[in-house]
């Protein structure tokens, strides 16, 4: 700021000292006038500088009006009074500079103010993307311990009841056992009572397996799975996700389907936060026993892919299934994430269909 108004006193002294003592109004004597009121214009804000260039013009046309108050001096001994063509020049020339300053500045100002607003905005969508992804893992985190604390509280009832059954039983087989069987009609009730007690334990146990196996089988799991992370995503970012499974099985299997699903996450990750997408398409299908999975947006592509984390561990995660990945700009514009995953189902114990 002092340096500023130091500039605006120089200017001043300037165009007093030197303005009536020179006869070319179009060189210096312009550019006096030039520098002064650019000077001026960096200190006033839009839009108050939009009238200062035509009330500073018919400013400076008075005081070339004014008589040479300075007289003749060593510069110019006989002065000569402005001609009109010039004051027309003079004029024109300070309203064109001062308004294309003007422009400038403002413009200049608004590619500021839009950069500044492009850094919030990344920041923003980097923000969505990681509150997208937290929400994601705790849903499927929480889900899983659900999941377990129900499994273990089943288990806990199960063991009550054999417990429990199995104690009762015991303790009438002791009874039989202690009479010796001397009293027939005390023994069939007993071994009545204890063949009741085991048909009721029975039962018991089979509906609490019962309940294990549904819990366990209405787990997330498979396609389920990504679905509720897109539902998720849809919700958190307003980004529309379609998804077509074509002939892909439910579920692969634990390995697999928590590749599938890492894959998913992976590429909605990319296309909001490097791709600024709006739309994302995920097709999975099954191809000559491998399974294919192409994620496609319609964001800004990639002028250069540079593997991050996140795609590298995706590649090395795959490829210890005999994967591969590919990742390019797609043909129609935005970036395309292509999946291949040899079908290796996992094996269960669980195929005894008796009990």
């Amino acid at each position: 700021m002092l340096g500023i108004l130091l500039l605006c006193f120089l200017g001043l002294t300037a165009l007093l000292v030197l303005d009536y003592s020179l006869n070319d109004y179009l060189t210096i004597r312009l550019l006096l006038y030039l520098a002064f009121q650019t000077v001026i214009l960096s200190l006033i804000t839009w839009p108050y500088d939009l009238p200062f260039p035509l009330l500073y013009t018919l400013t400076a046309l008075y005081f070339q009006l004014l008589p040479p108050f300075l007289g003749e001096n060593d510069l110019n001994a006989q002065l000569r009074p402005i001609q009109t063509e010039e004051l027309i020049a003079f004029s024109a020339i300070l309203l064109c500079f001062a308004y294309l300053q003007i422009a400038v500045k403002h413009f200049y100002a608004l590619h500021v103010k839009a950069k500044a607003q492009i850094e919030i905005l990344n920041t923003t969508i980097t923000k969505l993307t990681i509150f997208s992804q937290s929400l994601q893992s705790y849903a499927r985190t929480a889900e899983m311990e659900a999941a377990k604390k129900e499994r273990y509280r089943i288990s806990r009832e199960i063991h009550d009841i054999s417990g429990y059954m199995f104690t009762n039983i015991i303790a009438m087989m002791d009874a039989i056992i202690a009479t010796g069987c001397r009293n027939s009609d005390k023994t069939s009730e007993m071994c009545s009572a204890a063949r009741s007690q085991a048909q009721e334990g029975l039962v018991e146990t089979r509906r609490a397996l019962h309940l294990l196996r549904k819990s366990d089988s209405e787990r997330e799991v498979g396609m389920r799975a990504i679905y509720k992370i897109k539902k998720i995503f849809e919700s958190t970012t307003g980004v529309k996700v379609e998804i077509e499974s074509g002939n892909l099985e439910a579920s692969f299997g634990d390995e697999l389907d928590l590749v599938l699903y890492r894959i998913v996450q992976e590429g909605l990750t990319n296309a909001l936060r490097h791709g600024h997408a709006t739309c994302v398409r995920i097709l999975f299908w099954i191809v000559d026993e491998s399974v294919q999975v192409i994620i496609l947006d319609n964001g800004t592509g990639a002028k250069k892919i540079i593997k991050g984390i996140g795609l590298a561990g995706m590649e090395e995660r795959i490829s210890r299934l005999g994967g591969v990945v590919r990742a390019e700009n797609a043909p129609e514009g935005g970036f395309q994430l292509t999946v291949t995953i040899p079908l290796q189902k996992e094996q269960t114990d669980d195929t005894n269909p008796l009990g």
